[in-house]
């Protein structure tokens, strides 16, 4: 193998040890918010969005806005539905409207959350924090 064999091969193994250790400490976030408090959520609204474009595909899913009070304070999220035992039924966006959701807050900062539930009416959630390689979460 040449020089520039052994380059590339380097090349790929970095790349892959900085995958794992990138998927490792997302992974170590999501543990850390198991001791964070949890409230309830409301879900305010909800519509399908547009989360990820490039010229060959789009990607829409259903995504949701909602909020929670710690401490008199108010604070949001939002979260989209993925397809993942099942698609999304089509009338989802409205039905999830006025929905309570469990919600886990970092105490430190209360505008910090995470939602614990995985799934939701059978989709995947999608949100900011977790251990995605691609994550279609809605955009800010």
């Amino acid at each position: 193998m040449d020089a520039t064999g052994v380059g590339i091969c380097l090349a790929l193994v970095a790349i892959v040890a900085g995958l794992i250790g990138w998927w490792i400490w997302q992974r170590k976030q999501v543990q850390a918010t198991e001791t964070w408090p949890a409230t309830e959520a409301t879900v305010e609204s909800g519509g399908l969005e547009v989360v990820a474009a490039s010229t060959r595909a789009r990607v829409e899913l259903p995504t949701f806005a909602f909020s929670y009070a710690v401490a008199g304070e108010y604070d949001s999220g939002r979260f989209s539905l993925m397809p993942s035992i099942t698609d999304p039924p089509p009338n989802i966006t409205s039905t999830l409207v006025g929905r309570k959701l469990p919600v886990r807050y970092n105490p430190a900062h209360p505008e910090i959350w995470y939602l614990p539930d995985e799934l939701i009416e059978g989709c995947k959630v999608e949100q900011k924090m977790g251990p995605h390689l691609i994550g279609f979460y809605p955009q800010d």
